[in-house]
């Protein structure tokens, strides 16, 4: 089965291992796909909602003398 990419276009043969299957598929542009495919055809493809994460505090240590 080949998909293309929604956000960049990118053709992707996903084999006959994805014939029944409904999960999320990386590009290579790291995009994420969610699809669903039933007997070998694909039923639904999108985007998945990623939630971006907070920036990661700086770990200073509280109290340290600077030099």
């Amino acid at each position: 089965m080949r998909i293309n990419c929604l956000s960049c276009g990118h053709k992707m043969d996903l084999g006959d291992a994805y014939d029944d299957f409904e999960g999320q598929v990386r590009c290579l542009c790291r995009s994420l796909l969610e699809i669903r495919t039933k007997e070998g055809k694909l039923k639904s493809i999108r985007l998945a909602d990623i939630t971006p994460r907070p920036a990661a505090k700086s770990r200073r240590m509280e109290g340290a003398a600077a030099n």
